[in-house]
């Protein structure tokens, strides 16, 4: 039986108590909403019903400076004048605005009485927003001082000023500082919801009820792209994310009545410069370095390169160069067509940041790692010898395998262990394969250890991690099996093996400092402005990890690089001028059989401390000693120099 038969087969009380359940149950209805929207939900509709009657205007703020270690300015900011539209300073008369229009046009010269009418009836239906006259955003003084003199004439037309980002050294570590831009729509969709967290009490003025945090970003930002820029564009290692860089925007909140009319003004900040920030890099190594770069590659048969300078105290990045460079600046000022045209049709491609960014055959300034695998794992003597005369057959089919000091060249003679490193002899490394058992699982799993195969830590998003090839990786890629000469090539940091300039310098700190991978830096302190409330922060010295070795392992692979330089036909013997002791390895990469080969060196400074390390290669230069040497001489030198005038370091900092 249904309710409704029920009910309608009841008696007349019965109904009547039915009806007046479903009534009061109605009636409930509505008191339990009434108490949500008055009780309970109350101040949730309050805060709508407040912002219905609030409107909020924006005031840009500049984005923070960055220095390098010594207090050098690298990023500024460059203010510059533009003209102002207040609408509701505008006449509300068509035929004064119509006069305003007129001496403005004229004091511009090169804009239309119809062109900025279109802006000035725009501007004035807004209301509250402040507008920036298109086409306006850099004018020259003449025509400030001539807006300003006829100032009385123009009501609702000032002169304001706009913080645009500057780069005083031009190029110089373009690719390690990057560059800011308008924030992209993507970018936007992500940033929208960043908000500033709350500050102190006694750094902020108390926030009216019905008025939100402030938002970090507007679909109008400045946000950095790439380089130190992005790096510094918010700090993600604290939750909410704050902004380093971008500084926190001003805001008037209006109440406004039903015609979006200001009736007072109800909160106001002033706009705050972002966080200074002060890198590692070093301006004076940072200009030697690019200057040595720029020399080797225009001198020699070169057609780009790239360095690097770390300190091996800290870890700090001293200098970073890519060649060529290009000029940050442009993304600021705007590219003309052909300046753009000519930075992405250039095959040396200026854009690109080789230093952390060029996958490279590391040659055999790998062998560092590759003599570190051997003493580890095999049984060699350091005294025994292996005669190379240039080549070795290895294979079924009894393939040759050259050593860079070719046959017709006698070869090196008989090579043990530190002349192997000394004299960069491609045979020996060959036989610790075909003779002490070395493998290529091996060799990678030390390749991997040293670094190899991973981003740095660096933080720049234009690291690329580099290849440390296997048998697995082979057969899933090329879809072959792994042979002898595999083996052979890898030994020697050829065939499929892939290192940036970075990483290179990086496992040459290994070797350096008895086992201590360490995770390079380019930030060294943050200094937050006051309505953080945040202290200074100094990047303390990080270490990706410790690699546990024999004691003798390392000592003897230094050796052997020391060798290079002090023996009288070394590889680096380019070094024995220095007023210091160097430790160095060389390295040829063949890459196409129809080009010379990429010029490679690593070496570190002073031997007996070890401090500094340097790294450059030049793409298509031929030997490592002879093109890539000079640079990181000099930048070594420089880095020396600089240490005894630069600011006390420690390892924690």
């Amino acid at each position: 039986m249904t309710m409704e038969t029920s009910i309608e087969g009841s008696s007349p009380t019965t109904r009547l108590i039915w009806l007046g359940a479903f009534f009061g149950l109605v009636l409930f209805s509505f008191i339990a909403r009434l108490w949500a929207l008055q009780v309970a939900d109350w101040g949730a509709y309050a805060e709508r019903a407040q912002r219905t009657r609030m409107t909020t205007v924006y005031k840009a703020a500049p984005r923070g400076l960055v220095f390098d270690r010594n207090g050098e300015v690298l990023i500024d900011n460059q203010y510059v004048w533009h003209i102002e539209l207040v609408p509701n300073q505008l006449p509300s008369d068509q035929e004064q605005l119509e006069r305003e229009i007129a001496i403005l046009a004229g004091i511009l010269g090169n804009r239309s009485a119809a062109e900025l009418r279109g802006h000035f009836e725009k501007t004035r239906s807004q209301r509250l927003q402040t507008q920036v006259l298109p086409g306006s955003e850099d004018i020259p003084f003449e025509v400030v001082a001539h807006v300003e003199e006829r100032k009385h004439e123009l009501p609702g037309v000032r002169i304001g000023e706009t913080a645009r980002r500057a780069y005083p050294n031009g190029t110089l570590a373009a690719h390690a500082l990057g560059y800011a831009r308008a924030i992209s729509a993507e970018q936007y969709a992500t940033y929208k919801y960043f908000r500033y967290p709350e500050g102190p009490t006694n750094q902020t003025s108390a926030r009216p009820e019905g008025i939100g945090l402030q938002p970090v970003y507007r679909s109008d930002s400045i946000v950095g792209q790439e380089g130190v820029e992005r790096l510094c564009e918010l700090d993600t290692d604290s939750a909410p994310a704050v902004p380093i860089l971008q500084g926190k925007m001003g805001r008037t909140v209006y109440e406004v009545d039903v015609h979006n009319n200001p009736t007072r003004v109800i909160y106001e900040e002033e706009p705050v410069p972002g966080a200074s920030v002060y890198l590692t890099l070093d301006t004076s190594v940072q200009r030697v370095c690019e200057e040595a770069l720029a020399r080797a590659v225009q001198t020699t048969t070169g057609v780009d390169g790239a360095a690097v300078c770390v300190d091996l105290a800290t870890g700090g990045v001293l200098a970073l160069a890519s060649y060529p460079p290009y000029d940050p600046g442009g993304y600021v000022r705007g590219w003309t067509d052909q300046e753009y045209q000519g930075l992405m049709n250039s095959k040396r491609k200026p854009l690109f940041n080789k230093a952390l960014g060029g996958a490279y055959a590391p040659a055999s300034t790998f062998k560092m790692v590759s003599a570190t695998a051997a003493l580890e794992t095999t049984d060699i003597s350091l005294e025994k010898t292996y005669n190379c005369t240039g080549v070795v057959y290895a294979g079924d089919d009894r393939k040759p395998y050259q050593c860079w000091k070719r046959p017709h060249e006698g070869g090196h003679g008989p090579m043990n262990f530190y002349q192997g490193i000394a004299h960069s002899c491609d045979v020996y490394f060959y036989q610790l394969v075909l003779k002490e058992g070395l493998s290529s699982t091996v060799i990678g799993d030390y390749a991997k250890l040293f670094g190899f195969g991973e981003l740095t830590g660096l933080g720049l998003t234009s690291e690329h991690p580099g290849l440390v090839p296997s048998p697995e990786w082979k057969a899933e890629r090329k879809g072959e099996g792994w042979w002898t000469g595999d083996s052979l090539n890898m030994v020697i940091g050829q065939g499929f093996l892939q290192a940036n300039p970075l990483q290179v310098a990086m496992a040459t700190g290994v070797v350096a400092t008895d086992g201590d991978l360490l995770q390079p830096q380019l930030v060294r302190k943050i200094a937050w402005p006051a309505h953080t409330g945040r202290p200074d922060r100094l990047i303390h010295k990080r270490m990706r990890r410790h690699l546990e070795l024999k004691p003798e392992t390392l000592e003897r692979v230094r050796r052997g690089m020391r060798l290079a330089v002090t023996a009288s036909d070394g590889t680096a013997k380019l070094f024995q001028g220095c007023p210091f002791t160097v430790a160095a390895k060389t390295g040829s990469a063949e890459h196409d059989k129809r080009l010379r080969t990429h010029a490679w060196i690593t070496a570190f400074a002073p031997y007996e401390k070890p401090r500094f390390v340097a790294v450059a290669i030049i793409a298509e230069g031929g030997y490592g000693s002879e093109t890539a040497g000079p640079v990181v001489k000099q930048v070594l030198e420089a880095a020396m120099a600089a240490s005894k005038t630069g600011p006390e370091t420690s390892p924690n900092q």
